[in-house]
C-alpha cells in the first residue's frame, strides 16, 4: 500500500497530465502573480517549479526530534566556549570576534534562530549538510511561495482529497525575536527595530517584506547599513532614527571585514544599549570547523555517549586540511569521489569542490593550490544528494525531471519550525547557482 505522501505525489502528476496545457498556463500565471510579491532574487522572481513537496506527520515529529537533539548538542559545545579557555582555542577566531562572542547579549537563547540543511533520504534517514546560525534567510520567499501556490489551480483539485497546510516561518520567528527583546529591556514599550545588513548583500526582498509587515503592524521599522550607525548619548542611532531593537541579518564574517568601520555598533552592543538579534554567539556553530570539532572525541568529551552515537549517524565525517601534513593531502587528492572541500567560513556555496564534480587532473590542481597557500579548508565525506522527479512543461506537454534537493529545517530558540526546499540538477545547490524553490506542505487525508 502507497503511503500518505507518496500518494500525494502520485495523485497531483496524475492531475497535471489529465491537464497539461491548463496547468502549464496556470503556471505561468502564478509566475506573473508573483511578480508582484516580495519573492525575488537579484531583481528577479525567484526560479520555482510548479511542483510542491509533501510531508507526512511523522516526518514532521522526526525533523522535530531530531532538530533537537542537534539543539541540545550545540547548546552544549557553545557553553563550553564560553567557559573553557582551551576548547575556545579550537575554533581560532580572532580576538575582536572572540571578546564580541564572551559578551553576553542580555538574552538568554545562544541561536535564536537556525536553519540546519539536511539531505533526507526517506523515514528516520538523513545527514546534516550545513549549519546556518548567522543571517539565516529562505522562510519567507518559501512562505510567499506556499500562499501562492494555495490558490494554484492543481493544489486546489488535489485539496478535493487531502488536507495541506504549510509551515508559518515568518509570525513564528517574529514572535522569537520579540521574546529575547523582552528577556533584554526593562522598558514595556513598543521598540523601533531596524533590519540590518550590508548595502546590496543579503536578500533585500526579505527586508522589505519583513519591513511591510512590521509597519502594518504599527512599528516603526528601518532598513540599515551598519556602517551608517552612530551612538551618542548611550543610544544608536541611523541618521535621526532611534534604534532598540537589531534584527541582524549581516552576517558575521562580513561584519569582521569591516570591524573598524563599525565602532558606534560595538559599543552600542557591549553597552547593552541596543538588542541585537542575533548574538554573535550563533558563529561558534556557525562555522564549517563546528562537524570537524564534534567529530573529535576528544575535544568534545563533555558529550555523552548517545550524543556521540547520534553526531555518528547524523553528521558526515570532517576533518580541517592540515598544511603540513601531506600524507593528508595525497590522501585526499586520492579519494576525490568521497570528499567535498569546504572554506571554513563563507556563504552561498563560494569555494565549494565537489570530487564527483570535477575531472581527476582539475581536483588535483585545485586540492594542491588550496594546501600550499594555506587557505583554510575542511575535508567532509561526500554525502550523494537526494534526488526526485518534478514536473515540468514544454509546449503543453508534461515532463518529469530528475533533480537533487535540499531541505532547510528552521529552527527557532531551539525548536522546529517547518521546512524550506531548494532543488538543481547539480550537486552544489544554492541560490547563488540558480537553484529553484519548492513550496512545502504538510498532507493529511480528508
Amino acid at each position: 500500500m502507497m503511503k500518505l505522501k507518496e500518494q500525494a505525489f502520485s495523485d497531483y502528476k496524475e492531475i497535471i497530465e489529465q491537464e497539461a496545457i491548463k496547468y502549464e498556463r496556470d503556471f505561468e500565471k502564478l509566475y506573473q502573480q508573483l511578480e508582484g510579491s516580495y519573492a525575488y532574487y537579484q531583481g528577479e522572481v525567484i526560479p520555482f517549479l510548479y511542483q510542491p513537496f509533501f510531508f507526512s506527520q511523522q516526518e514532521e515529529d522526526f525533523f522535530g526530534q531530531t532538530s533537537e537533539q542537534l539543539s541540545s548538542i550545540l547548546e552544549q559545545v557553545i557553553e563550553e566556549y564560553l567557559t573553557n579557555a582551551e576548547f575556545r582555542s579550537y575554533f581560532n577566531f580572532s580576538s575582536e570576534l572572540e571578546e564580541l562572542i564572551l559578551e553576553d547579549p542580555g538574552y538568554e537563547a545562544n541561536f535564536p534562530m537556525a536553519r540546519f540543511d539536511i539531505f533526507y533520504y526517506g523515514p528516520e534517514e538523513l545527514k546534516f549538510c550545513e549549519l546556518n546560525t548567522d543571517g539565516s534567510s529562505g522562510m519567507v520567499k518559501s512562505n510567499i511561495l506556499e500562499e501562492y501556490f494555495k490558490g494554484a489551480a492543481a493544489i486546489s483539485e488535489l485539496e478535493e482529497k487531502y488536507n495541506l497546510e504549510n509551515w508559518d516561518l515568518v509570525d513564528s520567528w517574529l514572535e522569537t525575536m520579540f521574546d529575547a527583546y523582552q528577556e533584554f529591556t526593562v522598558n514595556d514599550h513598543q521598540p523601533n527595530l531596524a533590519i540590518m545588513d550590508f548595502d546590496n548583500y543579503g536578500m533585500v526582498g526579505e527586508f522589505e517584506y519583513f519591513k511591510e509587515l512590521l509597519t502594518n503592524r504599527g512599528y516603526n521599522v528601518k532598513i540599515v547599513d551598519p556602517r551608517e550607525l552612530e551612538y551618542k548619548n548611550n543610544k544608536l542611532y541611523c541618521e535621526d532614527f532611534e534604534i532598540d531593537l537589531i534584527y541582524r541579518r549581516a552576517v558575521t564574517t562580513d561584519l569582521m571585514e569591516h570591524y573598524y568601520d563599525l565602532e558606534d555598533l560595538w559599543q552600542a552592543y557591549k553597552n547593552h544599549d541596543v538588542c541585537l538579534v542575533g548574538s554573535f554567539r550563533s558563529q561558534i556553530i556557525h562555522n564549517k570547523i563546528i562537524f570537524a570539532i564534534l567529530h573529535d572525541q576528544e575535544k568534545v568529551s563533555f558529550l555523552s555517549e548517545e550524543e556521540r552515537k547520534f553526531i555518528k549517524q547524523y553528521i558526515p565525517y570532517t576533518e580541517l586540511l592540515d598544511t603540513e601534513n601531506r600524507e593528508q593531502l595525497n590522501e585526499i587528492i586520492a579519494k576525490q569521489e568521497q570528499l567535498v572541500l569546504k572554506p571554513l567560513d563563507d556563504y552561498g556555496a563560494n569555494g565549494v569542490l565537489v570530487g564527483t564534480d570535477l575531472a581527476q587532473e582539475v581536483w588535483k590542481k585545485e586540492v594542491t593550490q588550496i594546501w600550499e597557500e594555506g587557505q583554510n579548508y575542511l575535508a567532509q565525506e561526500f554525502c550523494s544528494l537526494p534526488e526526485e522527479e518534478f514536473v515540468e512543461f514544454n509546449d503543453g506537454n508534461v515532463n518529469y525531471s530528475s533533480y537533487k534537493y535540499i531541505l532547510g529545517l528552521f529552527v527557532y530558540d531551539q525548536e522546529f519550525k517547518g521546512v524550506y526546499t531548494r532543488a538543481d540538477q547539480q550537486n552544489v545547490i544554492a541560490s547563488s547557482t540558480g537553484c529553484v524553490t519548492l513550496p512545502n506542505f504538510k498532507v493529511k487525508e480528508k
